[in-house]
């Protein structure tokens, strides 16, 4: 069964959107049909192999311990005292984000099989592209194959917004490319610093992640006036791009409009999986390699997701377009990811590494089914929806399965997720800081319970305009609130045909698998991950520990110097 070993396992797994991009290429010329039933071949080839990546990867003994599985490298750049190489691995930290890029590759192509009828040649090669990109930089382990992987994500999406999105389509496509090109140029050289940090004591110019993680752990980046606040500042370049991509407000702004803009096929992508890489790049690279920044930021960006918590919600309830109320809700969700990651304890931490996948799969369902409302309707203005339960009963299970995992409703997959978080932040205020600390780690605390309230307000409320009540379904061929008069690459679907069809089916069916998975059994996610995650968060949480006792006692904290 296992008849190539597991590196050459990984290559093809990146490799396979790519093979199959130039398929589609080819096909262009047999029509739309041979182009996105060649897509949608593509797609689950890929997320067949990524599948059985994944149980080679569990079955594998060494890593439950968090060892690296399927490493493959090929020399890159190696002549003198550089040391660059093509390298890929996958570990606890991007095993379940690595098959969730897989996973919701197959919704996006499923989802877009109606809706794109203008130039699909293009639009599906781009996805695919966009695929390969995603796979690629979780399963990077080297710093510039992870950036050029990081930054080749943007270029497909933009066109993607930028030629099959709605009326504002290209505003939102360029809004989109300078907010997170500029914040990932920051980063870039925030990463190099780092390398030059480690080069400067290691005497070799290495880009290989481990190696850095190991050399700056030796070698701390000072974070003393003397060595001129080093670590803080590279922290802070690293921050500017990785607050983009989540996005972290105020940094939010961008992605309202790339989401109502977007066609729904790179809306699940966007909402799904690009906007992880944010929080994953805080796991990979500032948590481990510059853990004490991290401990005097974290209270800081703890607030900062609080308040995305509360921000999103409240804008999110006075939405009349339902697409842009999903958006902010994405909006107030990641929030919950920043508190629990800059809670900086074990169960919240853990708990965020899962509601990664939570939101990844609820959002991107939720993003898919507002696109099939709006190929029927030809709106998405809440007020002139309803009853659509009565005439699209299915679309009505998932549309509410998704509403409900969104809210974390027990049972589902929402829930667990949320409530470690939740928990990890009460821990994190009740006994893990300093008296001058608590009272307003109790207050965000809560404020973050009062958002759960408000996000099953909003959704709630929503679901019972949209789907229930009596019909206010706009005139047929017209258009409603000055939305898009122009499909641009978007089929028109009759209110006639009103409940899913097979393709519908198969975009949302196995994330509703998923959520009901996680949500029945969380260790099956939670085991393979732990050793990873409390590896990578256990250098700040103990510097955070070590200033909030510092703060207590009215001592100073004994700062890394050079």
């Amino acid at each position: 069964m296992n008849g190539f070993s597991p590196s050459t396992h990984l290559v093809l797994t990146i490799a396979a959107p790519l093979i199959g991009a130039g398929i589609a290429w080819v096909l262009g010329s047999r029509g739309v049909a041979a182009v996105r039933q060649s897509a949608a071949v593509t797609t689950l080839v890929t997320l067949g192999l990524a599948g059985w990546l994944v149980l080679r990867y569990l079955a594998e003994p060494g890593t439950a311990a968090g060892l690296p599985y399927a490493l493959s490298e090929v020399p890159w750049l190696t002549e003198g005292i550089f040391d660059v190489r093509f390298s890929l691995g996958l570990d606890g930290l991007s095993l379940w984000m690595f098959a969730l890029a897989a996973l919701l590759s197959v919704t996006a192509v499923f989802v877009s099989w109606d809706a794109i009828t203008d130039r699909p040649v293009g639009f599906y090669v781009l996805l695919l592209v966009l695929e390969a990109a995603m796979l690629g930089v979780f399963a990077a382990r080297d710093v510039i194959l992870f950036y050029v992987f990081f930054e080749f994500t943007l270029v497909p999406l933009f066109f993607l917004i930028g030629i099959w999105g709605h009326e504002e389509r290209r505003r939102a496509a360029v809004k989109f490319f300078i907010y997170t090109l500029a914040g990932s140029v920051l980063t870039f050289l925030g990463l190099l610093a780092i390398v030059l940090w480690h080069a400067s004591h290691a005497n070799v110019v290495t880009f290989d992640i481990e190696a850095l993680v190991d050399g700056t752990t030796i070698h701390p980046l000072p974070m003393t006036a003397a060595g001129g606040w080093l670590q803080m500042v590279v922290f802070l370049a690293l921050l500017a791009g990785f607050a983009v991509k989540v996005p972290i407000v105020p940094l939010h702004t961008w992605l309202p409009l790339a989401h109502v803009e977007a066609p729904t096929g790179g809306s699940v992508d966007l909402a799904g999986v690009l906007l992880k890489l944010g929080i994953y790049g805080f796991l990979r690279f500032s948590m481990p390699m510059l853990p004490e920044a991290t401990a005097v930021a974290a209270p800081w960006l703890f607030g900062l997701g609080v308040a995305g918590i509360i921000y999103g919600a409240l804008v999110a309830l006075v939405q009349t377009d339902l697409k842009r109320l999903v958006a902010y809700s994405s909006v107030s969700h990641m929030g919950y990811i920043v508190m629990g990651l800059f809670a900086l304890t074990p169960v919240a931490t853990e708990g965020v590494n899962l509601q990664l996948v939570n939101h990844g799969l609820s959002s991107a369902g939720l993003f898919a089914l507002v696109g099939m409302i709006y190929e029927r309707f030809h709106t998405r203005n809440i007020a002139s929806l309803g009853g659509i339960a009565s005439r699209a009963p299915w679309l009505a299970v998932f549309f509410m399965l998704f509403t409900f995992s969104s809210i974390g409703l027990p049972g589902l997959n929402g829930f667990v997720g949320e409530f470690m978080i939740l928990l990890g932040a009460f821990q994190r205020a009740w006994s893990g800081v300093s008296p001058a600390w608590q009272f307003a780690y109790l207050v965000m605390a809560l404020l973050a319970v009062a958002g759960v309230v408000l996000g099953a307000w909003y959704m709630l409320w929503a679901v019972e305009r949209v789907l229930f009540g009596t019909s206010r379904e706009p005139p047929r061929g017209g258009q409603d609130s000055g939305q898009d008069a122009a499909d641009h690459g978007h089929a028109a679907a009759t209110a006639d045909r009103c409940d899913l069809r097979w393709h519908e089916v198969v975009a949302l069916a196995p994330l509703a698998v998923f959520v009901l998975w996680i949500g029945l059994a969380p260790g099956t996610f939670l085991r393979p991950a732990a050793v990873a995650v409390q590896r990578a968060t256990a250098a700040p949480a103990a510097a955070f520990t070590a200033r909030m006792q510092a703060d207590s006692t009215g001592t100073a904290v004994q700062a890394s110097t050079p």
